[in-house]
């Protein structure tokens, strides 16, 4: 039946079916470990987590009206930078605009709310400047910077940007959020 002179695999065969077999292996390896990616931790922070920050900001909690998104109410704007929950309640802001940023969208993650001048490249390197805010109750200097930790280590750690361009008073500013 079996003729031992006939042999049924040539070279040539095993060469195909072991590059079919090598290939294969190599996709593998290579994309099997994508498909957890979506359920693995990220190492930096999401865009997506400070793009909500920036839009929960400009659009609900500092907006003069939520059908004016970007333009801030100058003492919801005081009061979340100042911490100060007594203006928010005299103003008609919104619950916690003495909050954080943090604390407000329910964060783990450390972040640093600027609003700074159009043109200003670097907002954590101007974390003094102040702008007068015209309320209802008074003029305030108010320091338009709020981080929940100390931002001079931002450098060295992966952050996460976001920006909106928003007015106070007529006077456009930028709304930069970093999350870290």
């Amino acid at each position: 039946m079996w003729d031992e002179g006939r042999r049924a695999q040539t070279p040539i065969d095993f060469a195909v079916g072991a590059s079919v077999f090598l290939l294969t292996l190599a996709f593998v390896v290579a994309f099997v470990p994508t498909v957890f990616d979506p359920f693995s931790g990220a190492a930096t922070a999401s865009p997506v987590v400070s793009d909500r920050v920036a839009a929960g900001l400009a659009g609900d909690l500092l907006a003069a009206s939520p059908t004016e998104p970007g333009v801030l109410s100058p003492a919801c704007t005081a009061a979340f930078f100042e911490g100060n929950a007594t203006l928010g309640n005299v103003s008609g802001c919104p619950d916690g605009v003495d909050d954080d940023a943090a604390t407000q969208f329910g964060l783990d993650e450390e972040v640093l709310v600027v609003i700074h001048a159009l043109n200003e490249s670097a907002p954590t390197g101007n974390a003094s400047s102040t702008v007068a805010v015209e309320t209802r109750h008074a003029s305030r200097d108010v320091t338009l910077n709020r981080t929940t930790d100390d931002p001079s280590g931002l450098a060295r750690r992966d952050v996460s940007v976001s920006q909106r361009v928003v007015s106070i008073d007529g006077d456009q500013y930028r709304l930069t959020v970093q999350v870290w």
